[in-house]
């Protein structure tokens, strides 16, 4: 398990040098700094969430496929390939629907909420995502696929899209006829009105030919939601849908509506409920821009550090997990103290990082205190790993490093250097 988390991690690091290289030769922006740190806590937190998830799940899969499977597929070449299709049909459908019901919109109108498009787009996900796609793919269980062709057919899929997210590929001839490409997609990420609710497919773009919601991309669209997302909290992108769905239902004058605001679809309201204002601004002309999410150089090279061990008590995680083994059941996992430590470490960074790119005004204390709890909760953790001394012979010197860093900064702006907050970019 180790070498498949490498290879993927390498992977995603070389596409990602590649993608900026291509885009600085052709003169065009397609990283906001903020916005793509955004995009990565996102996908932390969605991660982090399947992490412990997915060992209920799997057990859940592997139940009833031993116990209520309608046949059992042998498993070989041949139908691994056939559980890819059906993987992706049932993708299809998910994706589709997340469009068109309002409680599975909230989940993944995450990933559509930046205004960017590139690889990190990706991993900007939901962890309501999680659960709801669980429900879907389910039916594979049912219908006599093991556990391994749904994980790794899976995993496919979603190794796939980090090809099809890119705004520096072109179309690519006869591909396009029955492959999902970066242009197919870039259609699907557009908020254009002839764009929107369009090729929701994963991996075959013929799902969207057969059932009607296929658009070839003309010019390239305008991305991100109608409604405007400006915030660079994981967490507010996360619960935002969410929030505009309980106010608006508050506010509806019957139970039936209360509900069914719910299950409607995100252009649907209640009578006499208006949905929520737009939160983008527009120029003299009346133009829509794009947010800006400003940030100096030196707090960009800031939130760089400070995320390093955040993504190292990620990586850890999913380590952790894999050596564990296979057996492993979800008491295990949730009682296990290096876990926990972990869990907690990678929680409240997420937080913080978020508050210090939102411009909170207590954003830098809060820093202060995750640099003083973090190696206390690694000492909890690994108190009985022989690996104790080296771990916190590292976690120890780096968080006084950035302890310092931070304290430098909160006395410059003290003496008239760049206020600590200011550009309050929340507008929820």
């Amino acid at each position: 398990m180790y070498w498949l988390i490498g290879t993927i991690a390498l992977l995603i690091i070389s596409l990602l040098i590649t993608e900026v290289v291509i885009a600085k030769r052709r003169k065009i922006s397609i990283y906001n700094f903020s916005d793509s740190f955004t995009n990565l806590y996102c996908g932390v937190l969605e991660r982090v969430f399947d992490l412990v998830f997915s060992v209920l799940i799997l057990f859940l899969f592997d139940h009833i496929y031993h116990h209520y499977a309608i046949v059992k597929i042998p498993f070989s070449i041949t139908t691994w390939c056939f559980g890819l299709i059906v993987t992706d049909f049932i993708a299809y459908w998910f994706h589709r629907l997340s469009h068109q019901v309002n409680f599975l919109w909230a989940a993944h109108i995450v990933h559509h909420q930046s205004e960017e498009l590139n690889i990190t787009t990706v991993f900007r996900v939901s962890f309501f995502a999680v659960v709801f796609r669980a429900l879907f793919f389910v039916w594979m269980a049912l219908a006599g696929f093991d556990v391994f062709t749904i994980v790794t057919t899976s995993l496919i899929l979603g190794i796939y899209q980090l090809f099809t997210h890119s705004r520096v590929i072109g179309k690519l001839g006869i591909l396009e006829y029955f492959l999902t490409t970066p242009s197919h997609h870039r259609v699907h990420h557009g908020r254009n009105e002839k764009y929107m609710d369009k090729n929701y497919a994963h991996i075959f773009i013929f799902w969207d030919r057969i059932f009607g919601t296929f658009k070839g991309e003309e010019e390239e669209p305008d991305y991100g939601i109608t409604s405007g997302f400006v915030n660079s909290s994981a967490y507010n992108a996360t619960f935002s849908y969410w929030k505009n769905l309980i106010k608006r239902a508050k506010a509806a004058d019957n139970l039936k509506d209360k509900f069914t605001i719910f299950l409607m679809g995100p252009r649907w309201t209640p009578e006499n409920v208006n949905h929520l204002e737009p939160v983008f601004v527009t120029n003299e002309n009346g133009i829509r821009e794009k947010p800006v999410f400003p940030i100096s150089r030196s707090r960009k090279w800031f939130t760089v550090f400070s995320t390093i061990p955040t993504f190292s008590a990620f990586i850890g995680l999913m380590s952790i997990k894999s050596n564990l083994g296979a057996s492993l059941t979800f008491l295990d996992l949730i009682l296990n103290p290096m876990i926990l430590a972990l869990l907690f470490v990678v929680l409240i960074s997420v937080f913080v990082h978020s508050s210090v790119l939102n411009h909170k005004k207590n954003a830098f204390y809060l820093e202060l205190t995750r640099q003083f709890l973090l190696p206390i909760a690694v000492f909890l953790g690994f108190i009985k790993s022989p690996e104790i001394s080296i771990i916190l012979s590292l976690c120890i010197p780096y968080m006084i490093f950035l302890s310092i860093w931070t304290l430098i900064i909160i006395s410059k702006s003290k003496k008239g250097g760049e206020p600590l907050s200011g550009y309050q970019l929340d507008q929820n």
